[in-house]
Order: structure tokens, then sequence, then C-alpha cells
């Protein structure tokens, strides 16, 4: 049926800008009923504490992890252990193989092996080598105390200090001296300390004393002795004269000079008198006092008129 039967007039086309009707309201819904309220739970009865492990035995062996540790630390330490003793071992022996001499090595027939012969001393070595002191050999720049095979074990020149040589003679002697002091004439002469063993008397003058300087003066010190042998040591003289030396080898021996002395029969013997210099270094002459008949002293002197 159209608006044309029902004797209206046809609806206008819609243009689209018409404002749509509105929507019907909705009816609004019943509220809920609210939920009754939860009824409160009762608390859990609490569990019964758990009784302690007993502890484990030492040595044995557990469950689980804890059981398994021990052993396998016990393993690390005795594995550490046994490299430790390994290296030790190794380094002893590397050690020892590297400072063997080649003598040392075994050969490929241990059996028939000849023993290593031991090194001798090397005959340079062995003629190096400076004994104890046996002989004190005089000469014209002083004394020197020698071994059985002629070798320096000390020197002595008479213008070094005296100090060194009286330890070293102490020392080759046997025994210490006594010392005293020996005026000299307070103008010229000085005065001198006197060491003195048996049968050797060592005279060092005392610096500056009779105006005199040791390091100019032409007698800083002399020596003389009187017997052949002091303590183990022997003295030794030039023109292989000793005591007890007859005049006759004394006199063939070509002593510079022979002068009488105030004893009667004594004779002083002079020999190298032209030697006796103030050097550098200084030089004496040797002497040999005797009683007429035999060498009873013999002294290292500055004999003047040379």
């Amino acid at each position: 049926m159209s608006w044309a039967d029902l004797g209206l007039p046809d609806a206008p086309e819609p243009s689209g800008n018409e404002t749509p009707a509105p929507r019907p309201r909705k009816e609004p819904k019943p509220p809920k009923e609210p939920k009754p309220p939860r009824e409160p739970k009762e608390p859990k009865t609490p569990k019964p504490p758990k009784p302690p492990k007993p502890p484990r035995e030492s040595g044995g062996q557990g469950d689980g992890e804890g059981g398994s540790r021990t052993p396998l630390i016990l393993g690390i330490v005795a594995g550490v252990l046994l490299v430790a003793v390994v290296v030790t071992l190794g380094f002893a022996l590397t050690r020892g193989s590297s400072t063997a001499s080649p003598a040392d090595t075994p050969s490929s027939d241990a059996s028939t092996a000849a023993p290593t012969a031991q090194p001798s001393p090397s005959p340079s070595a062995s003629s190096d080598a400076v004994g104890v002191p046996v002989a004190l050999k005089f000469g014209g720049t002083g004394f020197t105390l020698v071994d059985k095979n002629a070798k320096t074990v000390f020197s002595y020149e008479w213008r070094d200090k005296a100090a060194d040589a009286v330890t070293e003679l102490t020392a080759a002697f046997g025994a210490a001296p006594t010392q005293r002091v020996e005026p000299g004439d307070g103008s010229s002469y000085p005065d001198y300390t006197v060491y003195q063993w048996e049968g050797f008397l060592l005279y060092d003058m005392v610096d500056g004393t009779g105006g005199a300087q040791r390091a100019t003066f032409t007698q800083p010190s002399y020596a003389t002795f009187s017997r052949n042998e002091v303590g183990p040591i022997s003295m030794t003289a030039e023109h292989g004269l000793k005591i007890g030396s007859p005049v006759t080898a004394v006199r063939a021996a070509g002593p510079s000079q022979e002068v009488p002395r105030g004893n009667v029969g004594s004779i002083r013997f002079i020999f190298d008198q032209s030697r006796s210099s103030v050097g550098p270094p200084v030089q004496y002459s040797m002497i040999a006092d005797t009683d007429g008949s035999t060498v009873t002293a013999v002294l290292y002197y500055f004999a003047a008129g040379g």
C-alpha cells in the first residue's frame, strides 16, 4: 500500500540532511542482588617440626651432593701433592745431571767401565802458592821473610813503618818482642824504639826527635842479629856469612873496610860501603862484628864514608 492509496501525499524523498529520529531509551537493568559473604576458612593445622638429621659419619658415603664432595676434595689434594712431588724430583734430577761432569757419566757397559781418575792439582796452582816463612833474608834495601821455595811472604824496606814488620816477625818467630827506647844525642841523632827478640833487634826511629825527620833521615830504621836461628826462622846474611863464621872466611868474602874495635882483638868488617845511600830507596852496608876469631853479630846499617 502507498501513500496515494491512503489519500496522503507521497512522502518526500530523503535528502540525506534530515535529523535522525531519537532512539528509544533502554530500560535500566534491575540491580544485581549482592552475593552472600564467604564463610571464613578454617586455619590450617601447623605441621609438626621435622626431627634433625643425624650427623654423617666421617669417611662414610652420604647421599646426594654433600656425600660426594669429600672424596672429590681429597682427590684434588692428592693430585696437587703428586704433581709437586713429580716437579721436585724432576728439578733435582735435572740439576744433578746438569752439574755432573762428563767423567761421572756412566758408559754404556757399566760392568766394564773403569773408575774415573781424580784430577791432580795443576803444577801452576801449586807453584804459585806461598807457604809459611822459614828464613829471614837481609839485603841492602831491607829484609824479607821467605818460604821453603824462596817465595816472598813479607818484605820490609828501611823507610817503611815498623808496625807491620813487628806483627809479621812476631808471628814468624812465635814470640812477641820486648820494647824499649834508646835515646839519641838530642841534636842530630834521633831516639829509636827497639823491638828485641832473642837474637834479633829491630830499631825504628822516633820521628822528630834529635831534629831528624823520618822522611829524610839517612837511617830511619836498622837491624842486627846475633843468632843463626830465631825461633823456627833462619837468619840469612849476604856473602855467605853467619854467626860463628871464622875471620878468615870474612876476609875471603872481600870486605870494603876492616876496623879494629875497642875491645881487645875485636874487628868490624864493613861490606859494600859504597852502597849506603839515602836513595830512594834507602840502602845500607852489611857489617860483620867479630871477636877477632869468629863472627858474633851481623848489622845492617848506614855506613858513611864509602
